[in-house]
């Protein structure tokens, strides 16, 4: 058949493209034999296997070895991306590496950013998690050579399940693949879509092969150096053994600055304005605030913005990092092949994070009189007054990031049919310890505040030269107009413990028997079971020394003053756009929680971190089952080919987590009290079981209009994600309402925590594209994508649900918590361009480019405002996005300038006064050179991050105004690679 032919002149490629031998080979033996005693172990426990489940299939996958062999610099990663596309089975893009441990990005999320439809979210100046067509991060799934990489996201969050790409060397990478659309033998998980990291193999190789590699980076803003170093050895047994390992380590040194005004108050309206801050759509008729008849809700919409805790921030993290995949690959006989893996990422930094607060702005602490606005109803400027405090705050986090993959398998190819095993193991571990420290100035009256028209603080010297002046460059001034002596000044330290991870264990057996009919290619079916695991648990210890009561005044004061450090100078090399300080005085965490102790005279028992916040445990225990079809004809003249299927999946759901069940009942009087000691009071921890299984239907089908080059693909699938763990969390405060009043007045017992009964996220989704390509180094697509969430869990507190047998004793509770959510559909297009332009003559011949646009949109969210009751977008989805890069690409020389721009989205539905924020439209421009000599074994290299100096605006809904700019440096590398 076409198809076939097509991809057997791939495989004959194979054999006249192989890597040149090494010239060390005998050193290679050396390095490599460190990582042959896990490649054992792992293969005596099970074989491996390539994931081809069919012959076809297997053909396939080795052509597209040979694309990611041979390739060498842009022009030749960007071909293979294209023939990966052009391959794929179902919706998908590539990006591939230009050469071995050389991925065209520093981070795997930043080059995942190139794709069309994929918005990056970016972290102290580097990618972290990403989204797939405004789909959030946690409803991505991520695997590693085929088995699921368990998320590493936010401790402080809770836990989630989005994956933090920076932890993975993008040197480990030979391709990604973004599936958007579904088969039925793809594994379940990701509504917005699959990511699928694929390393490097040691079959990949003829013979042995070594890579060094050495990279210094420097950051405009921390003013470090860091360096980076890389290893790739390959060592061959034989044509049939080898084994690589490829180990990334370094340093590395980020931060960011920022102004702050960490949330907004709507309290109420100051300026006495007849004009309206923001439009409740609910009352968007009523035109004067005698209009609403006392409704509060309808009244706010005259209420005035106030800045909660403007502050400027220094946030800083000295990270060591190291990135390494090792594997054995063994081709046993000619019908068995087996390769066994491991992959380990790890972060240790140490985060410090240094802040010079204000008191939020409210109507007790400033001067009534001394209001000024500017037109859009945002403060310009007011007096402090009362018991108005500044706040010098530091805090030391201690955090270790661990993830690792285990993956092994095998592979039988018989004449009838293609079996193969996977079985894999993935873990994640975080563990924190935090230090906080504050020292807090009470009463402080007549320092003028300012703002920016746009919201930001303006916090300067001159403002702060009234109370606490931590400004000048000697000891802390810490006089105040109000004596001393104020007993209302204290220290503080605050220590936290976290200890967050996650692991899944999973097996899988796939068959395949090829069939010879003319319609019909392939029957492929399968089994998969895993079983994965989230915990959480975090333990805080408070401590304070206030004046007068623990300690005098002078004593605090002292403590103070010996125990402070200067910041680096603020906002380095940027403009933040208003006045703000250069740099000032900020508490030196270590010696000062080592003093606070000494002052407080705390013992072993008043120290020890063991106050429960919260602590859950959820296991997952999923089967699933699968039959799919391959097929391929021609219709009308034209090759029509694709698949159609059916996954069963079946999940079991243990939830434990924190519960306290309080009961009211009557007293002797009859009156309404709560009984401690009651049979039914409870205070510990309650599993929850629950259980749920889905019918995932798919068919992909690709019509070639023009041979081998314009195909038309139509795909629609049913797909699901698991629930988060967070949201399944117990954490549980519920009152029983057994006494006679609540009874006679309908007053149901109630509970406000997690849901552990949700249902899984669901969805319906339709592809439609056309792709063109006219030769192998263009491509041209228009996609067309629609998704319908049968089934969205909404988070946070919702309306309660009435009559729940929470916790299955019979007892029922009208329940607020998290719910599952219907009619949610994302809509959008997507367009892309990549192509060299070969047909122009020397040197134009070897410029190329790659181009691309998404509109994404959603509707029916039921995401609402707390404040304006507005309906507001998904998290994390960008109306629009868009990328440009264009290449210089020679024998010696590659050049490349890359923009990728991402429209503001919503990052949070409500801050902690209920206002959503949004993250602003921002673009990053990055560049890199590569030069190597012909006929040398050097590479060299420079590249340059964020070379617009690009910052990170917050924004408030509502009118509120700049929640925090955030400004992270420029990165800039040089580095060298020696091949042998």
């Amino acid at each position: 058949m076409k198809t076939i032919n097509k991809l057997q002149e791939c495989m004959d490629t194979m054999s006249k493209n192989q890597f040149k031998p090494s010239l060390l080979s005998k050193t290679i033996k050396t390095v490599i034999h460190s990582g042959l005693s896990l490649g054992i172990i792992v293969t005596s426990a099970a074989f491996a296997q390539e994931a081809q489940p069919t012959q076809d299939e297997a053909t396939k996958d080795s052509s597209e070895i040979v694309e990611k062999i041979v390739v060498t610099g842009v022009r030749a990663s960007q071909r293979s991306a294209i023939d990966r596309k052009k391959l794929a089975s179902t919706m998908a893009d590539s990006i591939v590496a230009e050469d071995i441990g050389d991925f065209p990005d520093k981070n795997i999320a930043e080059a995942l950013s190139r794709v069309t439809g994929i918005q990056l979210d970016r972290e102290f100046g580097e990618g972290g998690g990403v989204s797939i067509r405004g789909v959030e991060p946690e409803l991505t799934r991520v695997e590693i050579n085929g088995i699921s990489s368990v998320g590493a996201s936010d401790p402080f969050a809770t836990s989630g399940r989005s994956n933090d790409f920076r932890s993975m060397a993008s040197e480990l990478v030979s391709a990604l693949d973004v599936i958007k659309g579904s088969e039925a033998r793809l594994t379940e998980g990701g509504i917005g879509g699959t990511i699928k990291i694929t390393t490097r193999k040691p079959n990949d190789f003829k013979k042995d092969y070594l890579s060094l590699n050495a990279e210094n980076q420097f950051n405009t803003l921390t003013d470090k150096h860091n360096q980076k170093f890389n290893l790739i050895g390959v060592h061959k047994f034989s044509d049939d053994l080898g084994i690589l390992v490829n180990v990334t380590a370094g340093d590395k040194n980020t931060a960011f600055h920022a102004l702050r005004n960490t949330a907004f108050n709507f309290e109420s309206d100051i300026d006495g304005s007849l004009e309206k801050t923001f439009i409740n759509p609910n009352y968007a008729d009523i035109t004067a605030v005698e209009g609403c008849d006392g409704n509060a809700t309808c009244e706010m919409q005259w209420y005035d913005p106030k800045n909660r805790i403007p502050r400027a921030s220094i946030w800083q993290r000295d990270e060591n990092r190291i990135s390494a995949n090792s594997m054995i690959q063994y081709r046993i006989n000619d019908a068995l092949s087996a390769h066994a893996g491991f992959t380990y990422n790890e972060r240790d930094f140490v985060q410090n994070d240094q802040n010079y607060q204000l008191q939020e702005v409210r109507d007790a602490m400033v001067d009534a009189n001394t209001w000024t606005f500017y037109e859009n109803h945002r403060i310009q400027s007011v007096e402090t007054a009362g018991s108005f405090a500044i706040v010098n705050r530091a805090v030391d986090v201690d955090w270790s990031q661990k993830n690792s993959v285990i993956d092994a398998g095998f592979e039988y190819q018989h004449d009838r049919f293609t079996l193969t095993g996977t079985f894999g193991y993935s873990k994640e571990k975080q563990s924190i310890d935090q230090t906080d420290t504050q020292a807090f100035g009470y009463r402080i009256r007549g320092m003028l505040m300012e703002f920016a028209e746009n919201g930001l603080p303006i916090i300067t010297e001159e403002n702060l030269s009234t109370g606490v002046d931590y400004t000048s460059s000697g000891r802390p001034d810490i006089a105040f107009n109000n004596p001393v002596t104020e007993t209302n000044r204290y220290t503080r330290l605050n220590m936290t413990d976290i200890d967050s991870s996650g692991d899944e264990s999973l097996a899988q057996v796939d068959f395949v028997m090829p069939m010879t009919g003319k319609f019909l290619t392939n029957i492929k079916t399968g089994l998969r079971y895993s079983v994965e695991n989230q915990d959480y648990a975090r333990y805080d210890n408070d401590l304070r020394l206030f004046n007068g009561s623990d300690v005098t005044a002078e004593q605090n004061a002292q403590l103070l003053a010996d125990n402070y450090m200067r910041t680096p100078e603020f906002f380095r090399d940027f403009n933040p756009g208003v006045e703000t300080l250069s740099s000032w005085n900020t508490i030196n965490v270590s010696t000062f929680k080592r003093d606070f102790i000494a002052l407080g005279g705390f013992t072993e028992d008043d120290l020890a971190i063991d106050d429960l916040r919260s602590i859950f445990d959820v296991k997952m225990a999923t089967q699933a089952v699968y039959v799919q079809g391959d097929f391929e004809t021609e219709v009308g003249g034209f090759l029509l080919w694709g698949n159609a299927g059916v996954r069963y999946v079946q999940t079991d759901v243990d939830t434990t987590g924190t519960a306290t069940v309080s009961v009211s009942v009557d007293d002797e009087d009859g009156n309404a009290f709560i009984d401690e000691d009651h049979p039914q009071a409870f205070e510990g921890t309650r599993t929850v079981s629950n259980d749920y299984s889905e019918v995932l239907p798919s068919i992909n089908v690709n019509l070639e209009l023009m041979p081998d080059e314009l195909i038309l693909y139509a795909g629609a699938s049913k797909v699901m994600a698991h629930p988060k763990a967070k949201d399944l969390n117990i954490a549980a405060e519920c009152r029983l309402r057994l006494d006679s009043e609540s009874i006679e007045n309908g007053n149901p017992s109630s509970c406000t925590g997690g849901n552990p009964y949700l249902n899984p996220y669901t969805a319906k989704q339709l592809d439609l594209a056309i792709n063109w390509y006219p030769n192998e180094d263009t491509m041209l697509s228009a996609a067309l994508f629609k998704k319908n969430l049968d089934t969205y869990i909404l988070s946070g507190s919702q309306a309660p649900v009435p009559d729940v047998d929470y916790f299955g004793d019979g007892n029922l509770f009208e329940v607020r918590a998290p719910a599952n959510s219907t009619g949610v559909n994302t809509q959008g297009y997507e367009l892309s361009v990549a192509t060299f332009f070969s047909m122009l003559p020397e040197p134009f011949n070897n410029i190329g480019m790659n181009a691309n646009y998404t509109h994404t949109t959603a509707d029916n969210t039921g995401i609402y405002s707390e404040i304006s009751e507005e309906e507001l977008d998904l998290i994390d989805m960008s109306k629009n996005t868009y990328n440009f890069s264009v290449y210089y690409s020679t024998k010696e020389w590659n050049i490349k300038l890359a923009y990728n721009y991402r429209s503001s989205y919503l990052d949070a539905i409500s801050d902690s006064r209920g206002n959503p924020y949004y993250v602003d439209s921002a673009g990053f421009l990055d560049g890199k050179i590569t030069y190597q000599p012909e006929g040398s074994d050097f590479k060299y290299y420079f590249d340059a991050r964020n070379l617009t100096k690009e910052g990170r605006d917050y924004i408030g809904g509502t009118n509120a105004g700049i929640y925090e700019r955030r400004y992270y440096g420029r990165d800039f590398s040089i580095g060298v690679t020696y091949k042998m």
